[in-house]
């Protein structure tokens, strides 16, 4: 006899966000040959994360990804391209270069973007420096994706630098990294919504409490539409305060249905491999 739909079991989390969702925030890494200065002696995360461990925390499926640059240096960014090259689910990498200096790209590889944080990632006039301009200018006329990693008082200067480079594709990574609904992330969130060249990351949110996530999002949702937001679930990173599936399940849960087929794929796509 077959199960009522009152006692079927839950579907895993990954069904959740539809048939084949992309995760757009990615790490892995190797200590045998990453520095990763930000990890301590002692962190839980000191150790190393490869996509077999990610099959593992995702059902045994290696999911369709993007690899994220963890470590400034460009000998990581050969590491994941290779990962790529061999790797059908990886879609892309986001690869560490210096955007201060003139940008020597690889050729014909599945980079799609470049992250490069401020040293100060509350200072909203780094974004705006001549030099990085230069090189955020240089990154888009290859076609590169540039994500932003910073704080909610940089955000103005986020904006500010959409402005400049206005055929920049602009990523914020995690939301902007905020604690809450805070005052600087709110107006800082509504400066950059009003650049069409930007979108937003949901990832790095797993350590917020459900009731900030959720009006976190919401009000992204307002300001950007589905069409400028994308998932990523920020792992293993996300794993100091959830699983990946848990991460994945709560972000489904507070989007509208009708944000699914954007968030979890479409906005990726469009803004990485347009």
């Amino acid at each position: 006899m077959t199960d009522s739909p009152d006692n079927r079991p839950p579907p895993p989390a990954d069904a959740l966000a539809g048939p084949d969702p992309l995760d757009a925030h990615v790490h892995v890494w190797d200590l045998a040959r990453r520095q990763l200065p930000w990890l301590l002696a002692g962190h839980p995360l000191r150790r190393d994360f490869s996509l077999p461990d990610l099959t593992e925390a995702s059902d045994g499926r290696l999911p369709d990804t993007i690899l994220v640059q963890a470590d400034a240096d460009p000998l990581e960014v050969t590491d994941l391209l290779d990962l790529a090259a061999t790797t059908s689910s990886v879609l892309g990498v986001v690869g560490w270069f210096d955007l201060h200096s003139d940008l020597q790209l690889p050729a014909d590889s599945n980079l799609v973007g470049i992250r490069c944080p401020p040293a100060d990632q509350t200072d909203p006039d780094a974004l705006t420096d001549p030099a990085f301009v230069r090189g955020v200018r240089a990154a888009a006329d290859a076609g590169l994706a540039i994500d932003l990693l910073l704080r909610p008082p940089a955000l103005i200067g986020a904006a500010r630098l959409a402005t400049a480079v206005p055929d920049a594709r602009l990523v914020l990574d995690h939301l902007g990294n905020p604690s809450g609904p805070t005052a600087d992330w709110s107006t800082g969130m509504k400066a950059l919504a009003e650049a069409p060249n930007v979108t937003v990351k949901l990832s790095g949110t797993a350590h917020l409490p459900s009731g900030d996530l959720a009006e976190l999002i919401a009000v992204t949702l307002d300001l950007f539409g589905s069409d400028r937001v994308m998932f990523g679930s920020d792992w293993p990173v996300c794993t100091l305060s959830s699983s990946r599936a848990e991460a994945i399940r709560r972000t489904t849960e507070l989007l509208p249905a009708a944000a699914h087929n954007d968030v979890f794929r479409g906005t990726a796509e469009r803004t990485y491999r347009p």
